[in-house]
């Protein structure tokens, strides 16, 4: 047996690597399905402005309700505790929420894409999207940890709770019957949504629904030697954004973490299905106006990121699926800010010279 390998196996005893290892899995899955199918929130009210349809906006609200639904009933079962999630554990104040949620939201219709699209998109060759996602990732550290982050706390010490919210179920105190019966609903929801979406997009939101609860579920079990457990983790873009950027500048002294390969794996999906659909190409900005606007964009969604706790991805699914009230808090203001800059922007108010093509 070659000397390098029990070294190489030896990541199985470690449980924060193990589960880098199963959400660089997922990472390929959810770029591959999001890519070839254009999964997108924003893209789905762009179309819906443009009388395009409802395909895109049926497939989020799949997803969406997919991940309720399995997540929620894993819970329901036992084989599933969610209380130490960012979701449920995070103290702040519901306003400071939905403004970041806003905030993203109009970021993300300057830049024609989320956070999520934009880095799918930078893997198929997108360079306009390439820098926008890198302006998140530095506009979403700042927010963190940097300059923007005395901003942030200012904001957030409006209204602060005392506590941690509690998930919708257990404070409507229905119990675990009543999670049950919930993720029997969300279930019929998801398929009819999926009937709209279509057959390709409508499965894909289910199967990127099903990768959420598989994440919580991974985590939760892969995560716990029993001396250290993580928490759970699900997928989000915001935080892993900026903690890839800190990585690969810190590689030697930094920790790989879920995030981290999450985002690593939708790069490398995203690519992959590009390549296979003959949709891998090259493209970069086309007027400086339409490069301010996309790099002013890229801070907005990086600093309302961090402000609501994640992103289109991060509260309007991961988060949603804990039925945690911050997220329902978020993702509606998220869709809010997102309509009212595709409304804006409809209304050609905004439009540059030489707009691009929908993302």
């Amino acid at each position: 047996m070659p000397e390098s390998l029990p070294t190489f196996l030896s990541f199985l005893s470690e449980p924060r690597l193990l589960v880098a290892a199963v959400t660089l899995m997922v990472g390929v899955a959810f770029g591959a399905l999001a890519e070839s199918t254009q999964f997108c929130l924003l893209g789905g009210l762009r179309d819906k402005a443009d009388g395009q349809g409802r395909s895109r906006l049926a497939a989020f609200g799949a997803a969406a309700l997919a991940a309720v639904a399995l997540t929620q009933a894993l819970s329901g079962l036992g084989y599933l505790d969610l209380r130490t999630s960012i979701y449920l554990t995070a103290v702040t104040a519901l306003p400071a929420v939905a403004i970041g949620g806003f905030v993203f939201g109009v970021g993300a219709a300057m830049t024609r894409g989320c956070a999520g699209r934009l880095a799918v998109l930078s893997a198929t060759g997108n360079l306009r999207a390439l820098v926008v996602i890198l302006v998140v990732a530095i506009a979403g550290y700042a927010t963190m940890r940097g300059l923007f982050a005395p901003i942030r706390t200012e904001i957030e010490s409006w209204a602060r709770p005392a506590a941690a919210y509690a998930d919708v179920v257990t404070s409507a105190g229905f119990g675990e019957t009543g999670r049950i019966v919930l993720a029997l609903l969300a279930g019929a929801g998801a398929i009819a949504f999926a009937r709209v979406a279509g057959l390709a997009r409508g499965a894909a939101a289910i199967a990127i629904g099903a990768l959420i609860a598989a994440s919580w579920s991974a985590s939760s079990i892969l995560g716990d030697d029993g001396f250290d457990k993580l928490a759970p983790w699900s997928p989000s873009f915001i935080n892993p954004l900026g903690n890839s950027l800190i990585y690969v500048l810190t590689f030697t002294g930094a920790k790989i973490d879920a995030g981290v390969t999450f985002l690593g794996g939708v790069l490398i999906g995203a690519f992959l299905s590009s390549l296979a659909g003959g949709r891998a190409k090259l493209v970069s900005f086309e007027s400086p106006r339409q490069t301010v606007r996309y790099l002013g964009g890229g801070v907005l969604m990086g600093f309302g990121g961090v402000m609501a706790i994640g992103c289109s991805t991060g509260q309007g699914l991961s988060g949603l699926s804990t039925l945690a009230p911050a997220s329902f808090v978020a993702i509606a203001a998220i869709s809010a800010g997102m309509w009212a800059g595709v409304a804006y922007e409809t209304r050609g108010a905004a439009a540059p010279t030489g707009a691009p093509a929908r993302a």
